[in-house]
């Protein structure tokens, strides 16, 4: 029997102000991440391709984006750690438990200069780990074999 890696990972804060969904590679063949955050789960935030930081690691694969960038005061990113799961099959889906991470980097302007440049605000998650396909991707190969 064949193992699988999931490829979507469907996560949410208990407390439902917080939503993330990741795909390892979409349609396109880049990486995709949605947010959600805050009361009332405001607009999403969608990022894509090089927008998504990943770094693989001892304890799971580390996904980070960039929320808010000023030029001189710093910066907001999110990260998730997305554990290593295997699936049985293409149809199988897991239960995992994370956290997030949500990091304010103080920049060149920052008041006070000195001190603590980053301050972390932790946030645990839950949700599924499952494969999607993505179906226009091997039709773009075909694609572009005929041509």
């Amino acid at each position: 029997m064949a193992n699988f890696a999931p490829n979507r990972f469907v996560l949410h804060s208990s407390d439902g102000n917080t939503q993330v969904d990741y795909e390892t590679t979409s349609f396109l063949g880049q990486p995709v991440l949605n947010l959600k955050q805050g009361p009332g789960l405001g607009p999403i935030r969608h990022f894509a391709g090089s927008q998504i930081r990943t770094r693989n690691t001892e304890f799971g694969t580390w996904v980070s984006v960039t929320t808010q960038m000023t030029v001189d005061t710093g910066s907001t990113s999110f990260s998730v750690l997305i554990p290593a799961v295997t699936l049985t099959s293409t149809s199988d889906h897991k239960t995992i438990a994370t956290e997030a991470i949500i990091t304010h980097h103080t920049g060149p302007n920052s008041v006070p200069i000195t001190g603590v440049h980053e301050t972390y605000h932790f946030i645990p998650l839950s949700g599924e780990a499952s494969f999607v396909f993505a179906l226009v991707q091997p039709l773009l190969s075909a694609t572009g074999k005929a041509a």
